[in-house]
């Protein structure tokens, strides 16, 4: 059976490591991630294209049900990332998962509080393993605006391996942007 022809993957899945557990995002988050996104605005605005000054509750339990969505089509994996005592720390995904070239981009943010506390290290590290593990990748790819220190050292910091920056590289709110780029492949898991 190859790779595109995969049965969808459980969403009963938790992914645990470095003090964080992975959920995957599901409707009952709404609340709490609307509440972690509007904390963390002066941070999103400048660094993410999807952050929305005029986003609520219901736009994202919206996007929780297109996450469920895409997870059965096998296009995207949207996870929670939470403290021990259940706390939303930000989220995380594999998203334009592309079986035929078995490849995803990796995605995190942490909210503003939570940060400099290795979160999002810890999160993309198990993220990307599962990528590489069940879902059947061969590259999982981080990328980030040049500009997003904090991102950039905690891909480093989760074993993912710069790659270099691809200028004018993503484009939002009128403006091109330089983009960092890391990777993980099967062999950084490798025992």
């Amino acid at each position: 059976m190859g790779s595109e022809d995969r049965p969808p993957l459980s969403r009963d899945v938790r992914l645990a490591g470095g003090g964080i557990e992975l959920r995957p995002l599901a409707t009952e988050h709404a609340v709490t991630l609307d509440e972690a996104v509007r904390e963390s605005t002066a941070e999103l605005q400048r660094t993410v294209p999807w952050w929305r000054p005029d986003a609520t509750v219901a736009d994202q339990e919206t996007w929780a049900r297109f996450t469920r969505d895409a997870w059965e089509k096998g296009t995207l994996y949207a996870f929670v990332i939470l403290d021990p005592d259940g706390t939303l720390l930000g989220a995380c995904s594999l998203e334009g998962v592309d079986r035929q070239r078995s490849a995803a981009n990796l995605s995190y943010w942490v909210r503003t509080s939570a940060t400099g506390r290795g979160v999002a290290r810890a999160a993309a590290r198990l993220l990307a393993g599962w990528g590489v593990g069940p879902v059947g990748l061969h590259r999982v790819e981080i990328s980030m605006v040049i500009s997003n220190a904090a991102s950039r050292a905690a891909a480093a910091a989760s074993g993912a391996v710069a790659e270099g920056v691809l200028r004018n590289k993503a484009r939002w709110a009128g403006e091109s942007h330089d983009m960092a780029v890391f990777s993980f492949v099967p062999a950084d898991f490798a025992p």
